[in-house]
């Protein structure tokens, strides 16, 4: 079960970063977040209706946790896919078994062998590569607004490991898209006005897309996980997604991939894989 999980988010994981750069094509980003996440919460509390189920008062803690950092952190990348390429995007939220190691370290007391160590040093060698091309270009600070996401999803993932313990991962889901919808409609109200907005087609789709898959889906198989494993562990389905994403940003949606990108996706790439490798050794 847990393998079928994994394939199923890495998957999704790697379709996310296109819907929602599609999602923001003619529509305030404000607004696809919060239409994406109020259809997601509405599904998701059907679900719990259908299947006679209830949010139970201990799951509030863990779903306040991931609906105000699910928040937070999509904020931070709608934004930012204004301006950043989705495939760039996915390549920085591979980083995230990097940043989750970091928060294990300070808040768990999670002892770092060298192999974390050194994965931890290629994956900033990748990053400061990235860097160094993107301050001669535009969009420098959706690169930042992005590594703001993944520093906010890794320091969920470890509150979540011990808040969700025992928890039901469809109503943490329910609670958290919930918690999530109300404080986007909040933002998206007082970033949009009245005015008529005419939604085009493909960003339709893709929000409802992103809604049903990537929220309902999506963070339901993610809780589940959590529940079930270690949070670096989980973490590490990022090791596949950001090269398959940027071939689909390359193929679908015609973006440019760079040599800076590429090289400092291998170096990412190679950090995932020792991380692998010294967690396996960990065991």
């Amino acid at each position: 079960m847990q393998k079928i999980a994994y394939l199923v988010l890495v998957l999704l994981w790697s379709t996310t970063p296109l819907a929602i750069n599609w999602s923001v094509q003619g529509v305030p980003f404000s607004l696809a977040l919060a239409g994406r996440f109020g259809l997601a919460a509405v599904l998701c509390l059907l679900v719990l209706l259908l299947s006679r189920k209830k949010i139970p008062v201990s799951s509030w803690p863990a779903a306040a946790c991931a609906g105000a950092s699910t928040a937070l952190s999509m904020l931070c990348v709608y934004w930012a896919s204004l301006t950043v390429s989705s495939g760039l995007v996915a390549v920085l939220f591979g980083l995230i078994p990097l940043a989750t190691a970091g928060f294990s370290w300070l808040w768990l007391g999670l002892r770092l062998n060298r192999g974390e160590l050194l994965a931890m040093a290629m994956g900033m060698a990748g990053l400061l590569i990235i860097f160094a091309e993107k301050l001669s270009l535009s969009g420098i600070a959706g690169v930042f607004a992005v590594l703001l996401a993944v520093l906010i999803q890794a320091a969920a993932a470890v509150k979540l490991k011990k808040l969700a313990a025992g928890q039901s991962p469809l109503a943490v889901n329910a609670g958290a898209l919930t918690i999530a919808a109300l404080l986007l409609s909040i933002i998206c109200a007082m970033q949009t006005s009245s005015v008529s907005f005419v939604l085009p087609k493909q960003s339709m789709l893709a929000i409802a897309y992103l809604a049903v898959f990537g929220s309902v889906l999506g963070f339901s198989l993610y809780y589940w996980l959590i529940r079930e494993c270690k949070p670096i562990t989980v973490s590490l389905i990022s090791l596949i997604t950001p090269a398959s994403a940027l071939w689909m940003g390359h193929s679908l949606n015609g973006e440019q991939v760079s040599s800076a990108l590429i090289w400092g996706t291998v170096c990412i790439l190679l950090g995932l894989g020792v991380h692998l490798l010294a967690q396996r050794g960990r065991r």
